[in-house]
């Protein structure tokens, strides 16, 4: 008995282990959200709380998508093994995030993993981007992490968030956990890709595209709830 005891204790640590080689956890606080030095949809400049939660370091790669689903194509911009599954629709990336019980981010939960520990992360020191075309994407896991020890926040490929889009949301916006509006045509997208300037790298910058767009430079990554809610996913 004191064995098994012994062994099951064992596996939890290395179950945490592993979780937490693939996962930050983005502790509880406020941050300010937006910027000032874009466009209308960026301001104004807000303050926003959230519980802790989890993020992937990692965009979901062409292997992990594949396990999934077998049938998956991958693109010639980033066909790699460890490269990031791109050509996935917001509703694909979705139901993947679900299958392993976690969710595409929050727009508000990306934005706090992507400016770091210090809120207000430069591009320069983490973004892979600026390079031609034909470069393509690079491996998920490739260098510099930010901060949080989170991956391509800034650059490789674009990425999926939870909300719908809208341009007035930041005037409205709850200081709690906002989830976005509650319906809308076209779904955010963040962090830029290799290809773009560094102007989209930038932490506050906001871009949308319709759900059931595909591109060689848009993936995703999940998360889920953190300590404060037990884990559990609290969001639909």
């Amino acid at each position: 008995m004191k064995t098994n005891f012994t062994f099951l204790i064992l596996l939890a640590l290395l179950i945490g282990n592993a979780e937490s080689s693939e996962k930050s956890l983005i502790p509880a606080g406020d941050f300010l959200m937006g910027t000032e030095h874009s466009t209308p949809a960026e301001r104004p400049v807000h303050k926003v709380w959230l519980d802790d939660f989890y993020m992937d370091r990692f965009e979901v790669s062409n292997l992990d998508y594949e396990a999934f689903d077998p049938d998956f194509q991958r693109s010639s911009a980033s066909s790699c093994d460890r490269c990031p599954a791109t050509l996935v629709s917001w509703n694909d990336a979705q139901n993947y995030c679900q299958s392993l019980k976690q969710r595409l981010p929050t727009e508000a939960e990306w934005e706090k993993a992507r400016r770091g520990p210090s809120g207000n992360e430069r591009s320069k020191k983490i973004a892979r981007h600026g390079l031609p075309m034909k470069a393509g994407a690079t491996t998920v896991d490739s260098p510099p992490a930010n901060g949080y020890g989170i991956h391509h926040l800034a650059g490789n490929v674009w990425e999926w968030v939870k909300d719908w889009h809208d341009e007035t949301f930041y005037k409205e916006s709850p200081y709690k956990s906002p989830l976005g509006p509650l319906h809308g045509l076209r779904k955010s997208v963040r962090g830029g890709s290799w290809y773009n300037n560094a102007w989209y790298t930038q932490p506050g910058i906001r871009f949308q595209l319709a759900p059931h767009v595909k591109l060689n430079s848009l993936g995703f990554r999940c998360a889920r709830s953190g300590q404060a809610a037990g884990g559990r996913d609290i969001f639909p």
